[in-house]
């Protein structure tokens, strides 16, 4: 881990270790495009291998990930005493995934979507791009109450 520009206390994070992240955690957000409009969406997923594996039903966000564009989700999370925080997004191409060679992990194989309906399309993005951030988080004391910024805009 490297400490980001300008000396922020943000800590880049190599890609081992955002894979520990990942393999941590189960819900994060999915970001398509859908023609010009990006749009993000809930989605909990699993880590096999070197690929993030998720449910999901036919609609807006199905379309979009199967039209061959670039797809990111972005995970988050914070220590077991919320003194530091991190996200990880993992970015790339999705496609139906493909059980001739890819495998689900054993305790993950029945992970169902939260929300109901249908979710029949298992999707596979292996990320080509992976990033992320780990911070200390400020005392309260430095940023509650919260600043009112409304009269800044109005200018």
């Amino acid at each position: 881990m490297t400490d980001s520009p300008a000396g922020s206390h943000t800590e880049i994070l190599r890609a081992d270790e955002c894979w520990k992240y990942l393999k941590s955690s189960y819900i994060g957000r999915l970001a398509v495009i859908n023609g010009d409009i990006p749009e993000i969406f809930p989605v909990n997923f699993s880590v096999a291998g070197g690929t993030l594996v998720f449910r999901t039903g036919q609609g807006t966000k199905l379309r979009a990930l199967l039209s061959g564009a670039m797809a990111a989700l972005e995970v988050d999370g914070l220590n077991p005493y919320a003194t530091e925080v991190w996200s990880v997004v993992a970015k790339g191409v999705p496609e139906p995934f493909d059980e001739a060679r890819m495998a689900l992990p054993e305790d993950d194989a029945d992970r169902e979507p939260w929300e109901p309906g249908i979710k029949d399309h298992l999707v596979a993005i292996t990320p080509t791009e992976i990033s992320g951030r780990r911070f200390a988080v400020r005392s309260r004391v430095r940023w509650w109450p919260p600043v009112d910024f409304s009269a800044d805009w109005l200018d």
